[in-house]
């Protein structure tokens, strides 16, 4: 029975934090069969998960398996969608392997990340038992409350590890809670890594109000059944509060009741604001939220990846202030979105301290209560030192860093989060905003105007649904940038994050997108089917479609390379406009031997987009097999220079065989060695290729081959810069009217320039173009 209630509550502190709970992401949902936003969405993004498309890439042996969809964009206006995927490999879960497709409502793909690219070559059969690896990981938590037995896993990484994952709950000796994530390597038994779910929160105002406050309950009790999910215990019974009278509190801080209280209705504003400023339903995006236990013995709150414990200042009032609660909030959310809870120092804190921002600016209590601002603490005082961080000039508070450095990543976590802070209230107030609001200095000297707290929590909000695995600073300016391209066209909100990541000096990255105001051509592309297995002397086709996502259609050129020798592969019509389709047709020779051979289709226009076709040739699977792979996947050199990656193998079943490895499709003036040149399956070699000043600048596919019973290959993708020395000889000049992608090379000024982004009009060396062009020398 839902009841809404009337609640008189004064000084008391309690903080509230609540944890999606696991239904938003354990099962994958059944793409819809109506031709709504979301089924075109879900369709566009499996489509593209399947085809390998840009970074989806993935082997042979590696498979996408939707977890998850997410709708963002600016609700009641623009719908954007985000599929989450996990990568599987022979069947086992690849930790760290995620990946995410961005959408727009028509069903055009606007993007792809993941954490990591495919090409895992490992044995999956362990030597170790789930037992034993449980018995290593319970070994790191001081006081066991719960074992999860080790699932088998692949981590990714390299050529990946065979691991165990098993998750440990409990405390540590400190009396801190841990729900413990520990990855035992399945042939050694040594510990690989190891995650904490626990995030330590924060606490600002004591008081909520004005009172009476109405909040929701059920059957009498502090149980919100109009929010499923969430509900406020006590710490020592585990139990909601109860009152025949259906009214709690006595306005003590000192009260747990009264904490309970506290935490309800600060998530009652918090998720008003989930739903009407980011359009997101609930903690976990499907409706629900989490248990809030108040009454935890420890000057802090912790979400624990499972619930919210509620702690105390140091005047023994418990912290459930709603800045405190959203912060918590902002924990849970962070894990039940795409990539989970990152390990970054500084990025978990930063995230609650925004949400806490956002969630106070919704509900814009009055003073003396907490009214909205950027601080953190200001108000429940916890460790008697006024507030904890201040948003926009972390180094008022123990001199928290206001600027990125190379040193954030290894600061304490709640200092690190200075710099996120001091990004966003740069975003969304500037550097004076006036109104009482305090100015905040730039690390570069420059002037911001905000665009509004409401603007900016929406760019973070759809940043996060771009998150993958090993989230970072850097990506989260790649990540914050997408979002702002996504949700305006104008361009506005890209310049104004890009200034206010500048004036934190982070950098720019690589990858990075560029705005021009209008709409580029763009275009997707898929093949369908993927995979095929061919007997020798046989072929096969696949469908390879296009389609125009923005602007105009255009001319797009395909191309293949990864195929080995004897194999031909050809295109029907070689180039189409976008918008159209072309048959691959791949004819194998009665020669080549049995294996698996990952194809990429390279489609070139004003922009190049990538998809892979995994080949088998064979039907029965041999006795003795190995897999291979290389890392890195790619590098890039001056003509004259030279470049090196890791061969690696292993045996994928019966015996070890000796693997004689190869190269192919070198540029002229390139050449390949092998250190050793052939290897025993399980073992390692080192591929150096050298190149020559005459190697002309371009990019290309080389593909190494490791033959044994079977043959297998994998693809290097070798950059080549303009050599050294040179000159701009026969390098076309950099003319406004052009169209350039990745890569392209001009020459202007007297220098030469690679292009490293898509780009009309940007003039090489100007100051607004150097996320653009890279400067490659005089001539």
């Amino acid at each position: 029975m839902k009841r809404t209630l009337a609640l008189v509550v004064a000084a008391g502190a309690a903080t509230l934090a609540v944890h999606a709970v696991a239904g938003a992401a354990d099962a994958a949902p059944p793409a819809p069969a109506a031709k709504t936003p979301l089924a075109l969405a879900v369709a566009a993004a499996d489509q593209a998960a399947a085809s390998g498309l840009d970074a989806l890439a993935k082997g042979p042996d590696e498979q996408f398996v939707r977890r998850a969809v997410y709708q963002g964009g600016i609700p009641g206006r623009k719908e954007l969608f985000y599929v989450s995927y996990d990568r599987t490999y022979k069947g086992l879960p690849v930790v760290g392997g995620d990946a995410v497709v961005a959408t727009d409502a028509a069903g055009n793909t606007l993007d792809t990340v993941a954490a990591n690219r495919g090409g895992l070559a490992v044995s999956t059969k362990p030597k170790l038992t789930a037992r034993q690896a449980d018995d290593i990981a319970r070994a790191r938590v001081s006081h066991v409350d719960k074992v999860e037995s080790g699932k088998l896993s692949v981590r990714a990484g390299g050529v990946g590890t065979l691991v165990y994952e098993t998750v440990v709950a409990g405390h540590r000796a400190d009396g801190v809670p841990t729900r413990l994530h520990v990855y035992v390597d399945a042939q050694t038994g040594a510990v690989v890594d190891s995650v904490d779910d626990v995030r330590a929160g924060t606490g600002t105002s004591q008081w909520n109000g004005p009172n009476p406050l109405t909040i929701d309950t059920s059957n009498n009790s502090t149980v919100d059944s109009t929010r499923p999910g969430l509900s406020c215990v006590d710490y020592s019974t585990k139990q909601p509060f109860t009152k025949s009278s259906n009214s709690f509190g006595n306005g003590q801080a000192t009260s747990k009741e009264t904490g309970c209280v506290d935490v309800l209705w600060s998530t009652q504003k918090q998720w008003g604001m989930l739903k009407d400023w980011l359009g997101r339903n609930g903690i976990d995006g499907n409706g629900r939220g989490v248990q809030v236990q108040v009454g935890l013995n420890q000057v802090n709150a912790y979400w624990t990846g499972d619930h919210i414990e509620i702690g105390h200042n140091q005047a023994n009032q418990w912290i459930a202030s709603m800045d405190v609660a959203a912060h918590e909030h902002g924990h849970a959310i962070d894990q039940y979105t795409p990539g989970g809870a990152g390990t970054e120092a500084g990025l978990g804190e930063g995230t609650g301290d925004i949400f806490g921002a956002l969630t106070e600016a919704y509900a814009n209590e009055p003073s003396p209560y907490d009214t909205p601002d950027y601080t953190v603490g200001e108000s429940v005082n916890l460790v008697g030192q006024g507030p904890i961080r201040n948003m926009a000039n972390p180094s008022q508070v123990n001199g928290d860093p206001n600027c990125y450095s190379s040193a954030i990543p290894n600061t304490e976590v709640h200092a690190a989060a200075g710099p996120l802070n001091h990004w966003f209230y740069l975003l969304a107030e500037g550097t004076n905003p006036g109104g009482g609001k305090p100015s905040s200095p730039t690390c570069n000297s420059t002037s911001l105007t905000g665009i509004g707290i409401q603007n900016a929590g929406r760019i973070f909000y759809n940043a996060m649904l771009l998150k993958t695995s090993g989230m970072s600073y850097a990506r989260y300016r790649v990540a914050t940038l997408t979002a702002a391209k996504n949700l305006d066209s104008t361009c506005a909100q890209y310049n104004a994050v890009k200034a206010a990541w500048n004036a934190v000096t982070l950098p720019a990255q690589s990858g990075e997108p560029t705005c021009a105001g209008t709409p580029n051509n763009e275009f997707s592309l898929s093949l369908n089917p993927s995979s095929g297995t061919v007997q020798t002397g046989s072929s096969t086709t696949s469908t390879v479609s296009t389609a125009t996502t923005s602007g105009s259609a255009q001319t797009v050129a395909l191309t293949a390379s990864g195929q080995p020798g004897g194999v031909t592969v050809t295109f029907s019509p070689s180039s189409v406009q976008t918008g159209s389709s072309s048959t691959l047709s791949i004819a194998v020779g009665s020669n080549v031997a049995a294996g698996t051979y990952p194809i990429t289709v390279r489609a070139a226009g004003t922009a190049t987009h990538t998809a892979v076709y995994n080949l088998t040739v064979g039907g029965q699977p041999p006795a003795n097999d190995f897999s291979l792979a290389l890392n890195p996947t790619s590098g890039s050199t001056a003509a004259g220079g030279s470049v090196s990656t890791t061969v690696g193998t292993a045996v994928t079943t019966g015996s070890a065989q000796t693997v004689n490895l190869s190269a192919s499709g070198l540029p002229s003036g390139a050449s390949a060695t092998f250190s050793p040149s052939s290897v025993t399956a399980g073992g390692t070699s080192t591929l150096a290729i050298s190149t020559t000043a005459s190697v002309a600048a371009g990019t290309y596919s080389v593909t190494v081959t490791g033959s044994g019973s079977v043959a297998h290959s994998a693809t290097f993708t070798l950059t080549i810069t303009g050599g050294n020395p040179g000159g701009c000889g026969g390098v076309n000049a950099w003319s406004a009217s052009q169209a350039y992608v990745p890569n392209d090379q001009v020459s202007h000024n007297g220098h030469k320039w690679k292009s490293t982004w898509y780009s009309t009009g940007a003039e090489p060396g100007a100051p607004g173009s150097w996320a653009v062009w890279q400067d490659a020398g005089t001539c």
